[in-house]
């Protein structure tokens, strides 16, 4: 999946979150890309996908006694 795609499903998730309201569709797709920006000025794309970018770090298995 391109940047562009990456956005574009980014800033549907947020219209879908908020409630799908009208007349917000720059508002998503701004904020997407704001979310995405440090991924694919880097290079990295594939690491700005919605699916690492919301991933809840889990915590050592050590930890866990």
């Amino acid at each position: 999946m391109n940047v562009d795609e990456r956005i574009r499903q980014r800033a549907y998730e947020i219209w879908q979150a908020e409630g799908q309201p009208d007349g917000k569709e720059s508002e998503h797709w701004q904020q997407a890309r704001e979310e995405m920006e440090p991924f694919y000025k880097e290079g990295n794309a594939e690491a700005g996908s919605v699916e690492s970018s919301v991933a809840i770090p889990m915590p050592k298995s050590d930890n866990m006694h």
